[in-house]
């Protein structure tokens, strides 16, 4: 043994092995030759001893160092997490970390499927072909899925060749194109449950020490915890859109309320105060912010308000359909029947700027409600007016005649009837429908024209405010139609600016009422002037009159047809109705020509002459013909 300085060899070469121990940089060659020189020493055992337990202690400090740094990598792993807010990027992250830690070729992330159980690629790194990014393990199958089924970590040192793995044809094909040969698998877990798996991934084989399956399932930890987060995370901001939505439907309800509570004072005060069905329409849209339509049943306009824009999309004639009042969606607009009991007096029509709420819709339900009440209350007011009003025409159109003085001092005082303005007299009836409607049809429409509207002799009759007979009698007929649905017959006379001369207007148009029913003219309107001659003929004509020209004119053919039963004064009928041509008589009348032709030569025989062929005959034959029909509705004085 050699000593320099009293130091020997051994104890030089000593001190040199615990100087690499304590560096911890002496690199594996140096270590080895450092123990050749021990070994040709001194005590063999000794030599041998020290360097197997320097071995150990260098073993030691490098899993130690080792171990420092997956610790240090998780450290950084951690905060690196803590500063990536989106859940993708974190996982990327993980991913990438893992593939650097354990120095693979590929690594990737599977989460499971929380209603089949199968585990499905998430993330991937270091593939090189698509098939592999999109795989779908069942549970049981393959590394990704026995791993999810049993929450245990698996590796493989060759995924194809080992016997343990149950294997999807695709998935091997898959994981053979992308080069895969060894592959390490650990759980994902939150709790008990494993959401997904992490994956490390070489194309060669390779066996997996535990110390790198652990540190693959830190970071699976990790990547466990950011899924939970990010599910806490978007629990807690679904839970927070959730408040904030209810807050915000609370305050709309709230709002709506407040809005509806006012709308039903507003409406509720214009009843109160007798508002018109106007300023109700201009209420509603203005509350509603919108334009709003108010119509009969058969659309005729009764008031609107809103914006002209929003006007144009109401439409004309809303559907009507039984049942509640409840609003309904036509497209451009939104419409409620206006309705007391099983009546209807038309409709309100609203278009707004957007989608009404539901609060809008039941506010214009509940104008609707009120536009019935208004319009029950006007027509319960013009009852009572036309009560008194109709008192006072039936005085005017009795039978006796009244006091003049006294019943124009009434009409002054009453302001019910202005007998100096020029009055037309309608006399109207109708068919499909009662006179109880038809009368309050007329006192709807009489209320809107400053008129007055009253039962009297079993018909309804009209007094109006109107210059124009012909124009008054074609609208209010047309109105009466569509407000109850029957065929109205209308007889007018005037007009007049005096009482007597009005109770004289009523005769004539009562007169001309029963003469349109007789001549089978039901369903028109017509004063005698309309009538044309006979009209002219029967105005102020006696019975008596009319019984001796029908008489004198056809007299020998209505005996005739009476003593043989012969239809000669209805071909009469069918001759003039066709232009007094015999073949066009013929078609109307559904005979043959030659038998037309049989009973105009009857007809000669008869009369004993052919001048009723001639243009003057004619005419005053044909009269006759036609006032036979009415003889019975002519008064027997006039």
């Amino acid at each position: 043994m050699d000593t320099n300085g009293g130091v020997t060899t051994t104890e030089r070469d000593l001190a040199r092995l615990l100087h690499l121990l304590a560096d911890e940089t002496g690199a594996t060659g140096e270590f080895d030759r450092l123990g050749e020189d021990l070994a040709g020493e001194g005590d063999g055992e000794l030599v041998a001893l020290t360097l197997t337990r320097a071995a150990r202690i260098r073993g030691l400090l490098a899993d130690r160092k080792r171990r420092e740094r997956e610790m240090q990598a998780l450290l950084d792993t951690a905060s690196d997490l803590a500063s990536v807010r989106e859940v993708d990027a974190a996982l990327d992250a993980i991913v990438a970390r893992a593939r650097r830690l354990l120095g693979t070729d590929a690594a990737y992330m599977a989460l499971v499927d929380a209603d089949t159980g199968d585990a499905y690629m998430r993330v991937t790194l270091g593939t090189i072909t698509r098939p592999i990014e999109s795989l779908r393990q069942p549970p049981g199958y393959g590394v990704g899925g026995w791993v999810a089924q049993t929450g245990l970590p698996f590796a493989t040192a060759n995924y194809l060749r080992d016997e343990r793995i149950r294997r999807k044809h695709s998935v091997a094909s898959a994981v053979a194109e992308d080069g895969i040969v060894s592959i390490l698998g650990v759980p994902m877990r939150v709790g008990d449950e494993v959401i997904g798996v992490l994956f490390g991934a070489n194309r060669d084989e390779r066996t997996f020490a535990q110390s790198e399956i652990d540190l693959l399932g830190s970071l699976a930890d990790h990547a466990a915890v950011v899924l939970e987060n990010a599910r806490l995370f978007a629990a807690t901001k679904a839970t927070a859109e959730e408040l904030s939505a209810a807050n915000d439907q609370l305050a709309r309800h709230n709002k709506a309320l407040e809005q509806a509570a006012t709308a039903h004072e507003q409406l509720m005060a214009m009843v109160l105060r007798r508002a018109d069905l106007a300023e109700l329409v201009e209420a509603v849209a203005e509350t509603l912010d919108g334009a709003v339509l108010a119509v009969e049943p058969d659309g005729t306009p009764l008031a609107q308000a809103g914006p002209p824009e929003l006007r144009d999309r109401l439409p004309a004639n809303p559907p009507d359909e039984p049942g509640p009042g409840r609003a309904r969606d036509l497209g451009p607009a939104w419409t409620v029947p206006v309705r007391a009991g099983a009546e209807t007096f038309g409709h309100l029509l609203f278009a707004g700027r957007a989608e009404p709420l539901d609060t809008d819709k039941r506010i214009l339900e509940r104008a609707a409600q009120t536009a019935a009440l208004v319009v029950l209350v006007e027509r319960q007011t013009s009852a009572a007016e036309q009560q008194v009003r109709g008192q006072l025409v039936d005085e005017l159109l009795a039978e006796r005649e009244p006091d003049w003085a006294a019943l124009r001092r009434r009409a002054k005082v009453s302001g019910v009837i202005d007998f100096t303005a020029r009055q037309t007299v309608l006399v109207v009836s109708a068919t499909g429908t009662t006179r109880r409607r038809l009368l309050r049809a007329a006192a709807d429409y009489v209320r809107a024209h400053a008129g007055v509207a009253t039962e009297h002799g079993g018909h309804v009759v009209l007094l109006l405010p109107c210059a124009d007979a012909t124009a008054a009698v074609r609208e209010a007929r047309r109105h009466l139609e569509r407000a109850t649905g029957g065929t109205v017959t209308a007889g007018v006379a005037g007009p007049a600016a005096t009482a007597p001369v009005v109770r004289k207007l009523h005769r004539e148009a009562e007169r001309c009422h029963r003469l349109l029913v007789a001549l089978g003219r039901a369903g028109t309107a017509a004063s005698l002037e309309d009538l044309g001659v006979l009209g002219l003929v029967l105005d102020g004509a006696s019975r008596d009159h009319v019984k001796t020209l029908v008489e004198t004119a056809a007299g020998p053919i209505l005996d005739y047809d009476r003593e043989h039963g012969s239809p000669l004064a209805e071909t009469l009928d069918g001759y003039f109705a066709a232009g007094e041509n015999p073949r066009a008589a013929a078609r109307l009348l559904q005979v043959h020509a030659n038998t037309v032709y049989q009973r105009l030569d009857r007809v000669d025989q008869v009369l004993g002459h052919r001048r009723w062929r001639e243009p003057a005959g004619a005419l005053t034959l044909r009269i006759a013909l036609q006032l036979r029909r009415v003889l019975d509705q002519i008064p027997v004085a006039s």
